[in-house]
């Protein structure tokens, strides 16, 4: 059953109260539904912080996706085990968050088994991630697991209905995962994205007009500063959208395996599929993060995608 998160802590809330608190959680939910956020509330409530200030806590220990393929490495789940053996620094209970946790490398995930089965002393695992089955079985069955709701829908819109009816067309099953639909993808992307930029840019333009004409007559204001700013807020505006976008292709592949998933299909090589492709996904958005040319970024990006989509 999904809770919302107000629902989850209060019911985590009586646990702690009543001594029935568990020392493993797996926090999964939809998209919107706040894992990372509601893992903060959860350890601000067991330490005594609040989430506002929780991540400054010295007994407040936190992992991410770090490394170039956006894995979390051993190196790091032993940097974390090695800092919740440590003795409290204030009070007598730790809390360590591994945040989107699918995405531990097995052996980093098989490290990290050791610490599930014998946690230190008051110490409080929690385990982040919106796909739950892309973690190891024996993962999965160490820890509670709460899983929360989104608190309304998230709307597409027309481009992300435009965007998620072409996912739905070119991996359909059958679907041709070649080059020309790499590049077909690619155009509907980029078209996506100018008609953002076309937005933002007419916003800018009419903003800065009306500054002008309202303040230009009274003000000797930096309007070569101010139509920076506008700038930067428009691109900002596109890299919101460009990120949504992608969101909505991760969906598609994540709805998919779990699907598969309720079907018992773990494991297979239909799973193997989508968890190649959410792969290929994750390491385009890094790229494009990363300041990779945008252009020649999605044709290499959607080309990988169809590649892992043919592997048998």
């Amino acid at each position: 059953m999904a809770y919302s998160r107000q629902e989850a802590l209060g019911l985590l809330e009586r646990a702690l109260a009543e001594g029935r608190l568990g020392h493993a959680y797996l926090i999964s939910g939809e998209a919107g539904s706040g894992p990372d956020e509601f893992a903060n509330e959860f350890a601000g409530l067991f330490l005594g912080d609040g989430s506002i200030r929780v991540e400054n806590d010295p007994d407040f220990h936190a992992i991410a996706p770090e490394s170039k393929s956006r894995r979390i490495l051993t190196d790091q789940i032993r940097a974390l085990e090695e800092a919740i053996h440590r003795t409290p620094e204030k009070g007598s209970r730790k809390v360590a968050v591994i945040r989107d946790a699918d995405r531990m490398m097995p052996q980093a995930a098989n490290a990290f088994l050791k610490t599930l089965e014998e946690p230190p002393s008051g110490s409080l695992l929690l385990l982040t991630t919106s796909l739950p089955e892309a973690l190891l079985e024996t993962i999965r069955s160490r820890c509670l697991a709460v899983v929360l709701r989104s608190e309304g829908d998230r709307p597409l819109g027309e481009r992300g209905r435009r965007l998620a009816d072409a996912m739905g067309k070119i991996f359909a099953p059958g679907g041709r995962v070649d080059a020309t639909a790499a590049f077909g993808l690619t155009r509907l992307f980029r078209d996506l994205l100018a008609d953002v930029r076309e937005e933002a840019e007419e916003r800018m333009d009419e903003e800065l007009s009306a500054e002008k004409a309202r303040f230009g007559k009274t003000t000797e204001g930096d309007w070569d500063a101010r139509e920076d700013s506008l700038k930067a807020a428009a691109e900002a505006d596109v890299l919101g959208e460009r990120s949504r976008l992608l969101s909505v292709m991760g969906d598609h592949f994540a709805t998919e395996l779990r699907r598969v998933a309720a079907g018992g299909g773990t494991g297979t090589e239909e799973s193997r599929r989508l968890l190649r492709q959410l792969d290929a996904l994750e390491r385009l958005r890094t790229g494009l993060e990363r300041g990779v040319q945008e252009a020649l970024a999605l044709e290499a990006g959607f080309l990988e995608l169809m590649a892992v989509s043919r592997q048998d």
